[in-house]
């Protein structure tokens, strides 16, 4: 497998050094797919896409990619999701049912944000890595599993080692092979690229008609520093080719709130002074709940679309309950 065949998701595209030194990793890790890899690196870098092109350069590609994330686990549901349980266990059931270990049987597990793996669970893991055994909750019978196992943190394990709150020895276990994505504010290099392809994305999903960066916001994009890395930048430019006019993104449209970026007020200056001069001379033209209404009815749109009609995330990203939601919906007309 050369350079030019390496199998990668757009979105860790690039030509930065760093970014390089990721994909030659990469490549000289897939193929070893008995060995188990750390992928470190700041929130919003995209770890999972740096798992899924291991995995989809590997002899395993053709088995299943199974994700679980230890953040949004509950603790106490963490092993019987990694491990499966048995009749017996207090997990909850009467039945039985197999972990995310054996449904990644042949393929790759992916273990997001390790560093929250409670220290119980992590003694049995250690030992599961050491000697590839499964071992059921509520079950003597270890089962052989097949599964690779890709790890990743956000938090600097070394550090949380020190604090006791991690396991030195899974440390040790996890660290033989160990991939460092840098954020976006050390690639430079690649951030018009990928904006260019979060653009073209969300012209096609939103169907905007054509849209293009003006020089002012390429350079702006240069020299932000992106403290939410990829995921910032994605959110950014999907945001400006939904509420920009017109086919050129300014500075403006990209809505950032520091390094001389325009504020929410400067945007809806720009975007109701024509209707404002028209309203202002009506009376009793309810003003105030109107652009409200209006605004929050976009609002609320352009998230269900971003979160393809999903409530619960829908909720989340606005910040409100599901039934608020659900009422917002009911009250707007909105279509799904």
């Amino acid at each position: 497998m050369d350079r030019n065949t390496l199998i990668h998701p757009p979105q860790i595209m690039g030509k930065s050094p760093k970014i390089m030194r990721v994909f030659r990793e990469i490549k000289k890790f897939a193929p070893k797919d008995d060995l188990t890899v750390l992928i470190s690196g700041e929130n919003g870098t995209y770890k999972e896409l740096i798992a899924k092109a291991i995995h989809y350069n590997s002899p395993r590609k053709k088995g299943p990619f199974v994700v679980i994330n230890l953040a949004s686990t509950p603790r106490e549901l963490a092993e019987a999701e990694l491990f499966g349980y048995g009749k017996d266990s207090s997990a909850g059931s009467s039945g039985k049912k197999a972990g995310r270990i054996v449904a990644a049987a042949g393929g790759t597990l992916f273990l997001d944000e390790i560093s929250e793996m409670d220290t119980g669970l992590q003694g049995k893991f250690l030992r599961f890595l050491q000697d590839k055994e499964r071992g059921e909750q509520g079950s003597s019978i270890p089962s052989i599993s097949n599964a690779r196992m890709i790890c990743a943190t956000s938090k600097d394990l070394k550090e949380i080692v020190a604090k006791r709150q991690f396991g030195e020895d899974l440390y040790n276990a996890l660290c033989g092979v160990h991939i460092k994505v840098p954020p976006l504010r050390e690639r430079k290099e690649d951030i018009l690229f990928l904006a260019q392809y979060f653009l073209e994305e969300a012209v096609g999903k939103f169907e905007t008609g054509p849209k293009e960066l003006s020089k002012e916001a390429k350079d702006f994009l240069v020299k932000y520093n992106w403290p939410w890395n990829m995921r910032q930048l994605e959110s950014t430019i999907k945001r400006a080719a939904i509420l920009s006019n017109g086919k050129v993104i300014s500075k403006k449209d990209l809505l950032l709130e520091d390094v001389g970026s325009c504020s929410i007020t400067e945007f809806l200056e720009e975007k109701l002074k024509h209707y404002l001069k028209e309203m202002t001379k009506l009376e009793n033209c309810k003003l105030y709940d109107t652009v409200l209404s209006e605004v929050e009815r976009a609002l609320i749109t352009i998230v269900l679309k971003e979160t393809e009609g999903n409530q619960l995330r829908a909720a989340r990203t606005l910040g409100i309950n599901r039934n608020t939601l659900r009422a917002k919906i009911k009250e707007y007309k909105i279509r799904l």
